[in-house]
């Protein structure tokens, strides 16, 4: 598309030098009807729920599949002291 309306390097800076124009322009506007972005509050900061570190899928996936394998059988104390020992 620029290459359409560019024919030379001269054409191409004043095309980016007017982009630029508009861009700050609309970046003006917003910021005249919105305001200018700002840190939250303590009340805002508070209102936002982080999460923090979890180990829950790595748990899942031992309990799951390695520390249960063999555990479903019944064992005696004899089997149990004889495990042990």
């Amino acid at each position: 598309m620029i290459e359409y309306m560019c024919r030379n390097m001269q054409e191409l800076k004043q095309y980016v030098k007017n982009k630029r124009k508009q861009r700050g322009f609309q970046h003006y506007e917003l910021n005249k009807v919105h305001g200018e972005c700002q840190p939250f509050t303590d009340r805002e900061y508070k209102q936002v729920k982080l999460r923090g570190k979890s180990s829950y899928s790595q748990v899942s996936k031992h309990t799951m599949h390695k520390m249960w394998r063999d555990s479903h059988e019944k064992y005696d104390l004899k089997q149990v002291k004889k495990a042990i020992l």
